[in-house]
């Protein structure tokens, strides 16, 4: 009875640290995407834009603290969980400070998101703690190299698409590279009896340094998606998506005895339902992308001459 209780207690300990984590990452999100479109103006200040993007940076890179917390006191799917609640503080957000209009379809579809994620949530407390524990490492790095591999060349070929398909893709790459991260620094910090702060071998340290990359390749695709025009609400939607479901589909493959099962299944089911809802207001093209993903520098005018021509009239005077 005193295990389960403290079981449930590290359970709901790092959901709640899910929750505060989610909020403030997903808020980093928007200004980021306010600094740089803060940038692109040339009525802004250039000096406060910085400091609006540089404050959005940093409280980004807290995403792997809040990981490493969370995962000292449960499995990584309990932290996962809850980041479809941090979309409302992205929403919210976008709306009022980012001007983004959404439909009432897809308002509703960002709140269908959320239920799911709470079944989700419901779905890891009543469905126990998998252990990370002895985990098939083998097949999770290797999806986590081929990951990092193939979404930035099909990024790549994506650069002239519809801006929903590219704010969808960029969502899937840059939350799964997340969720990746998560997991590898989940099984780094998993110990036989209980979860360690920072890990206890030389393979572990190993696989939580390079864990890192997940976090960087990921804050890459989300700049790269802002470059290229993508709402932070849409992209920031599917994100979550990926986020939450990726860590079920590995821990079910990775560690042995391990299901979704039903309330997650649901959950996740709930999830894709809200994703179609939220698309359901339709793709609109990029406003003129730039296919090598710089900031391009404001156009300066340039004043050409005027050329006149005199015409002589060749037949004489009559």
């Amino acid at each position: 009875m005193a295990k389960a209780m403290t079981e449930l207690a590290g359970a709901l300990t790092a959901m709640a640290i899910g929750v505060v984590g989610t909020s403030t990452i997903h808020l980093s999100k928007g200004v980021m995407r306010l600094g740089m479109s803060r940038l692109r103006s040339e009525e802004a200040s250039k000096r406060r834009a910085s400091a609006i993007y540089t404050t959005g940076i940093l409280m980004n890179f807290t995403n792997p603290f809040w990981v490493i917390l969370a995962n000292r006191f449960a499995p990584t799917v309990f932290y996962t969980s809850m980041y479809g609640l941090g979309l409302l503080s992205l929403l919210l957000f976008s709306r009022y400070k980012l001007d983004e209009k959404l439909s009432s379809s897809q308002y509703l579809g960002i709140v269908v998101i959320v239920g799911g994620t709470l079944l989700v949530g419901f779905g890891n407390l009543v469905g126990g703690k998998p252990s990370l524990y002895g985990a098939n490492t083998g097949f999770l790095i290797t999806v986590a190299v081929l990951w990092l591999v193939l979404t930035p060349t099909l990024a790549l070929l994506l650069r002239r698409g519809k801006i929903g398909i590219q704010e969808f893709y960029f969502g899937l790459a840059a939350g799964g590279l997340a969720a990746l991260e998560a997991m590898v620094k989940g099984v780094s910090q998993a110990g036989e009896f209980s979860n360690t702060f920072l890990p206890q071998s030389s393979f572990t340290w190993w696989l939580f340094v390079m864990s890192f990359l997940g976090a960087a390749g990921a804050f890459a695709m989300i700049q790269w998606s802002y470059l290229r025009r993508c709402r932070a609400s849409m992209m920031g939607t599917i994100y979550d998506v990926a986020y939450v479901t990726m860590p079920l589909l590995l821990t079910a493959s990775i560690v042995e005895g391990a299901s979704l099962g039903g309330w997650k299944l649901g959950g996740v089911t709930v999830l894709i339902v809200g994703v179609l809802m939220v698309g359901a207001g339709g793709p609109r093209r990029a406003s003129a992308p730039n296919p090598d993903c710089v900031i391009p520098e404001p156009t300066k005018s340039v004043s050409t001459p005027t050329l006149t021509f005199e015409t002589k009239d060749l037949r004489g005077d009559t």
